[in-house]
């Protein structure tokens, strides 16, 4: 029992130096190790305590409005519902573990919905404004082969009408249609610059302000920019179009151009086994045999001279088409052969026969260089021609919008296919079970051109999957599959999961907030809350001397535990919750806390002075009063527990702030009442010195004396 209560007391021993060293300022140990370990551990404050920033978002509810104007009174929606639903689905975006202090309120600005985001310096602001910016839309769509020709009659159609003269009036009008893509290409350009070589050969030919007959199949540019690194971003991907394209202008125009070199070669190729395109019946048995082969037919070369190099090339060429050319490969440009070819020709200032053997994954070449052009600039006078096109989406063509999207899924999460390759999991409801059902079994039962047809996902507003539907699919689970690495499928699954915001949002604001009275409401706060903690530890001790002592000591130590908690917490990431913001709520939780853990202690004290009253020992009333009060402390706790758990289920960002540190308080105010004062105790009871009932606030006149029993006769 004794060695128990000492392993006991020994644990109190080193939760108090481990919550010490955590709770201490890292600065007080210097530059030694554990001062810089400590440098990651701190405690973040909240914005009404340390300032921030603030993202003003407007809410287009244009849509909504234009709704409620139409004709039909039945689509009618709520504007105001509409709007709290974006503010709550932005919260849970930017804050999602609730404890981040980040405020996420509403508002009204000249008949205008607003949403501001105000977050407190800890807070990654980039990382703030693309998960609220991000659109999260799922849609699914299915293909129809019918669709997709009714759509290209209509652009044929449409061609037919337009002529030169009703040209920009069409323009005009069809311009305003969303499906629709009006680009202008002027100035005008030459053929190379042009990224279509089949429009460019349509356009040469065709006279200035002619239509092109028919339609026109091509492409929509990239827009990219170059960072100063060289690095190429990509903003937009080419969509492919069905087009109407018009020449607005055709001129000439002087120029300057380079003229590639060019050489013209000979090789002598010795393929070993295994190497590309290497024929079956080789001479040579392994690569060094071919390399060595390869090396004395250049120094025959070299000593002998190239008349007969043709012949040579005949006679020992593996390369099949060497028996008709002699090894000869005609007259070429960079980039025509292998890059290893390329390197030894061109860059030779005149025809000679390369002195060494040239290794590319064919073999080995021994080479001769016959002739060289070099690189020439040569003034020309070439066509440039401006044009402007009108363009439908070919990737839209055939699909068709389904009733299943977002609304209907219930989670997303990432898994790996039997390759080990990512996907994205779908698990939808009943109701989304159902349509997906009767969505492939559609599908499955059309052909489209090259196969099976297809359904389509999107997300936000953009193809991420287009499987193939070969039979019906029962269930509630799908999959999108495609080049996921596992962080950007891990990144759609969690946006998924966070679904689709009600209306669009347009960042129109963004400022830096200083903190209003920040520092002296943190310094009001910390000064009551030294004087109220000092205070109850005086009133502890006086009432009851030596227990209360012990209960000082254990709230210095929910002091150090509550302050190691909130900086290690700081250091987690937000997947685990962290970090947990402080701020005026919270210091308000924190208090609270500390009055529970003086209850708890209260509770104990006082049943065991009941139970010395009785007269039974030390060691005895120690723990019955610790058994005796555990009832009410765990029923007063657990329903403070309760209300502060529906708070943070329930309450803003700001009440789930009081609320988690009320939590933590309440639960380390339970363990230091419970388990380290009991420690404490049982081990000073060790000592004779502390058994004494004074020491415990019951004089010796209290004590209840037991009558003699009396012996029977």
């Amino acid at each position: 029992m004794r060695k128990t209560i000492i392993n006991r007391f020994l644990f109190v021993v080193l939760i108090t130096v481990v919550a010490g060293i955590i709770a201490t300022p890292h600065h007080y140990f210097g530059d030694t190790l554990v001062g810089k370990k400590l440098e990651h551990f701190r405690i973040t404050l909240g914005l009404d305590l340390a300032g921030g920033t603030e993202l003003d978002y407007k809410i287009d509810l244009s849509d909504a409005r234009a709704q409620n104007n139409d004709d039909d009174p039945e689509n009618d929606v709520n504007v105001d519902a509409i709007a709290e639903s974006v503010r709550d689905a932005l919260e849970q975006r930017v804050n999602p573990a609730g404890v981040g202090e980040i405020v996420v309120k509403r508002s009204e600005v000249d008949d205008q919905q607003h949403v501001l985001i105000q977050m407190p310096p800890s807070s990654n602001v980039t990382e703030a404004k693309e998960s609220a910016e991000r659109d999260n839309r799922l849609e699914f769509f299915e293909e129809d082969p019918a669709l997709g020709e009714a759509f290209e009659q209509k652009v044929q159609e449409e061609r037919d009408k337009i002529t030169s003269k009703n040209w920009e009036a069409r323009l005009k009008t069809l311009q305003a249609e969303e499906d629709v893509t009006v680009q202008t290409f002027d100035p005008p350009r030459f053929e190379s610059e042009m990224h279509d070589p089949q429009l460019a050969e349509k356009l040469f030919a065709a006279a200035e302000g002619e239509i092109l007959e028919g339609v026109v199949e091509t492409m929509t540019e990239a827009e990219y920019t170059i960072s100063e690194d060289g690095q190429v971003e990509i903003q937009k991907m080419p969509t492919p179009l069905l087009a109407i394209v018009r020449v607005t202008e055709k001129t000439t125009e002087e120029r300057e151009k380079k003229i590639s070199p060019k050489v013209e070669a000979r090789h002598i190729l010795f393929a070993y086994p295994g190497a590309t395109r290497a024929p079956e019946d080789l001479p040579y048995e392994s690569e060094e045999e071919a390399r060595t082969e390869a090396e004395k037919m250049l120094e025959r070369l070299q000593t002998e001279g190239t008349d007969n190099f043709a012949e040579l090339a005949k006679e020992f060429s593996t390369e099949p088409a060497a028996q008709q050319s002699g090894g000869s490969l005609g007259e070429f440009g960079p980039g025509q052969m292998v890059a290893e070819f390329d390197e030894a020709v061109f860059g030779l200032e005149e025809p000679q026969l390369i002195d060494e053997v040239v290794t590319t994954d064919f073999g080995f070449h021994v080479i001769e260089v016959t002739s060289v052009t070099p690189e020439a600039v040569e003034t020309t006078t070439d066509p440039k021609v401006a044009y402007e096109i009108i363009g439908w989406n070919r990737s839209e063509l055939g699909w068709k919008e389904t009733e299943l999207g977002g609304k209907h899924l219930e989670s997303a999460n990432v898994g790996f296919d039997e390759v080990g390759n990512p996907f994205v999991g779908l698990l939808f409801n009943s109701e989304g079970g159902d349509l997906f059902a009767e969505i492939t079994d559609r599908v499955s039962k059309r052909r489209c051109e090259g196969g099976p047809c297809r359904i389509g996902i999107k997300v936000g507003g953009q193809w991420i999957s287009t499987p193939t539907v070969r039979e019906k699919i029962v269930g509630r689970r799908a999959q999108i599959s495609g080049n996921f690495t596992f962080e950007s499928a891990k990144d759609l699954a969690d946006g998924l999961n966070l679904g689709a915001i009600d209306a669009p949002v347009i960042l129109s604001g963004q400022m830096t907030i200083e903190p209003a009275l920040g520092e002296i409401q943190l310094d009001k706060s910390l000064k009551a809350g030294a004087i109220g903690l000092l205070a109850t530890m005086l009133f502890m001790m006086l009432s009851y001397r030596f227990p209360g002592v012990v209960a000082t000591f254990s709230l210095a130590l929910y002091t150090g535990l509550f302050v190691s908690v909130l900086k290690v917490w700081t250091a987690l990431p937000s997947s685990f919750g962290g970090p947990i913001v402080l701020s005026l709520a919270g210091i308000a939780g924190v208090a609270l806390s500390i009055g529970l853990a003086v209850d708890g202690n209260i509770l104990i004290f006082e049943r065991m002075k009941e139970e010395l009253r009785k007269g039974k020992s030390l060691h005895q009333s120690l723990d019955l009063g610790f058994e005796r009060a555990w009832s009410a402390i765990r029923d007063s706790n657990l329903t403070t527990l309760i209300t502060a758990l529906i708070l943070y289920n329930l309450g803003s960002s700001m009440i789930k702030g009081f609320a988690i540190t009320l939590i933590i308080g309440t639960i380390l105010s339970m363990f230091t009442a419970i388990t380290i004062s009991r420690h404490i105790l049982h081990f000073a009871l060790l000592s004779k010195w502390f058994q004494k009932r004074s020491w415990f606030g019951v004089p010796a006149d209290e004590v209840v004396k037991k009558a003699p029993s009396k012996k029977s006769r």
